[in-house]
C-alpha cells in the first residue's frame, strides 16, 4: 500500500472526527433552554398554545375566511370569574398571534400583554364588529391548569370551534394565573 492513499484515509478520519465534535458543540451552543434564553416551561406553553390555535382553526375553517375579523378576549378564571390575570390574557394572545401567522385577521387589543400593542390591531379593527370571538376559561388545579378555548359566532351565539387542553402548573404559570385585585367603585347606598 502506498503512502498517498493511507495519508488520505487518515486525513479523512481526522476531519470526520472533528466535524462530529463540532456538531456536538453546535448542538450544545444552540440549546437555548440550558442558557435560560427560552425557558423550557415558557417555550412549552407557547408551543401548546400554538397547537391549540392550529386545532381551533382546523375546526373553524369552514366558517372563517381570511377576511373575517377574530377578536380575542381574556380567559375567565372559573373560580374567580370577575378577576383578571396575566395568564388569562397571555393564552388568547399567543393563540391569536398564531392565527395571524396563519393569515387570519385577529384583534388582540384586549389581550395584549406587551407595552407596544399597535401591531396587535389590524387596520379598521376598532370600528368593525368582530365576525368571531376567541375566548374561554381556565381552572387552576393542584398540578395543572385546565384551559378551554372556544371560537364563537357572536351574531347567533354558535360555537364553531372548541379545544380543551392541560398546561403544567409551574411557578411561572402559577404567578401569571394568580388573579389581580380590581378596585371597584360601589354606588352609594341610601
Amino acid at each position: 500500500m502506498t503512502r498517498k492513499p493511507l495519508l488520505k484515509l487518515v486525513t479523512l478520519a481526522l476531519l470526520s472526527g472533528s466535524a462530529m465534535g463540532l456538531s456536538a458543540c453546535a448542538d450544545e451552543f444552540f440549546d437555548t433552554t440550558s442558557f435560560g434564553i427560552f425557558p423550557e416551561e415558557q417555550n412549552n406553553m407557547t408551543q401548546q398554545n400554538y397547537a391549540a390555535a392550529d386545532f381551533l382553526i382546523q375546526q373553524a375553517k369552514s366558517y372563517i375566511d381570511k377576511y373575517s375579523m377574530i377578536k380575542a378576549l381574556p380567559l375567565s378564571d372559573i373560580n374567580q370569574p370577575d378577576m383578571e390575570s396575566q395568564f388569562g390574557k397571555m393564552v388568547p394572545e399567543q393563540i391569536g398571534i398564531r392565527l395571524s401567522q396563519l393569515g387570519y385577521r385577529v384583534d388582540l387589543g384586549d389581550v395584549a400583554t406587551a407595552e407596544d400593542t399597535n401591531y396587535l390591531r389590524p387596520h379598521g379593527a376598532q370600528t368593525k364588529e368582530p365576525d368571531y370571538i376567541l375566548s374561554g376559561t381556565f381552572n387552576r388545579r393542584r398540578l395543572e391548569v385546565d384551559v378551554s378555548m372556544r371560537m364563537i359566532d357572536p351574531k347567533n351565539g354558535r360555537v364553531i370551534a372548541v379545544f380543551d387542553y392541560i398546561l403544567p402548573r409551574s411557578r411561572e404559570v402559577d404567578e401569571m394565573a394568580r388573579p389581580k385585585p380590581k378596585i371597584m367603585r360601589m354606588p352609594p347606598t341610601n
